[in-house]
């Protein structure tokens, strides 16, 4: 008897800090980890520092196939809420694509998608009011990501933006459920607060609050002089940080901040009430148009998430029930040891590999 195994798409996210590359077994009623590898990459010049690390190393790989997925983020991809109205209706293209060149600045040009957030308009309701959320990719990023895919012996089947599949993975962890629920992704050098709702991405923006503030804010307080948090950021010559040193000095922080728990919230509190104000205003506007809707609960994902007491900090800022997202876990995904220490950074590239599965 012969058992076919079935294998997800492999899922490829262009991070910030950090390319991931994951490929699932099985099914929604049972997923293990094929295949987690780390790159560390960044830069306009990431994708092809993948490739050179990637390729000799392609045949060890236990991936299976060459349908790939990607996503990915940074300065290259841009987010807009466009509302359209019974004065601009007829201008609609024309607004999109005039919001799309003024997001980025790429040499090549901009591609861009929008999808409606609060359902479609009769087009003779006068009074009808929509809004757009509309994401813009330069194209010389979407081609280097392509060529890198290509490059990798790969077939690039879709391409998303990284709060997509984020939204994804976090999804399957609720279910079926109706109430809506936010998650707060804080990447080293950009953030987003979304909101899901019966299964949709009904809300996006993008927030000031990222990793690398949250990490300098921890670096005043403690004053740690054995280790070089510098070294988490980037150089001169945009080169990524060392995973070896990333980790260590991560690791090294929690050590110092153990015992100053109280230091650290008060110093945080800023920050924190600072994000609680923009995620309030994000609120108020989404119960506007969908009834008095209220979150019951929001999740954190990236690079700050997992910094120390910053869990605490935004949960006592928001009010709201708030927790460092863990979806390998809550769906039971068998996966190897450094994805199950890091959830909160495979989130996205779980949701890419789910993409497509009930």
């Amino acid at each position: 008897m012969k058992f076919i195994t079935r294998t997800s798409p492999i899922a490829v996210h262009f991070g910030a800090l950090e390319t991931r590359i994951l490929q699932l077994d099985g099914g929604p009623k049972g997923w293990s980890v094929r295949c987690a590898e780390e790159v560390e990459a960044a830069g306009a010049g990431r994708q092809m520092t993948v490739v050179e690390n990637m390729l000799p190393r392609l045949k060890d790989m236990k991936t299976r196939g060459k349908d790939c997925l990607v996503s990915l983020s940074g300065n290259d991809v841009a987010v807009s809420l466009v509302p359209v109205d019974a004065h601009n209706r007829g201008k609609m293209q024309q607004t999109l694509k005039e919001t799309a060149l003024r997001s980025i600045n790429d040499p090549e040009g901009v591609a861009y998608r929008y999808i409606p957030l609060n359902g479609n308009f009769e087009e003779d309701d006068l009074q009808a009011r929509e809004e757009l959320l509309l994401v813009s990719i330069g194209q010389s990023e979407k081609r280097r990501c392509e060529e890198a895919v290509d490059n990798l012996r790969m077939r690039t089947c879709g391409l998303e933006i990284s709060a997509f599949p984020l939204g994804r993975s976090l999804q399957a962890m609720h279910g079926e459920l109706e109430n809506p629920w936010g998650f707060l992704h804080l990447g080293f050098g950009h953030s987003f607060f979304g909101i899901m709702q019966g299964g949709e991405l009904r809300f996006l923006k993008p927030m000031q609050l990222n990793g690398e503030r949250l990490l300098g804010t921890l670096d005043k307080v403690l004053n740690v002089d054995e280790i070089d948090l510098n070294k988490l950021v980037f150089d001169d010559d945009d080169s990524a940080p060392s995973k070896s040193t990333q980790a260590t000095s991560i690791s090294q922080l929690a050590e110092q901040a153990l015992g100053r728990g109280a230091e650290l919230l008060h110093a945080l509190r800023l920050e924190s009430e600072s994000v609680a104000q923009e995620v309030r205003a994000c609120l108020r506007h989404y119960a506007n148009r969908h009834r008095g809707a209220k979150l019951n609960q929001v999740f954190l994902t990236g690079f700050g998430a997992n910094l120390p007491e910053v869990e605490t900090s935004l949960a006592n800022a928001l009010q709201i029930p708030t927790e460092v997202a863990k979806p390998f876990t809550k769906l039971g995904i068998d996966a190897p040891k450094h994805v199950l220490e890091n959830q909160h950074l495979w989130a996205v590239s779980l949701g890419l590999a789910m993409r497509g599965y009930k």
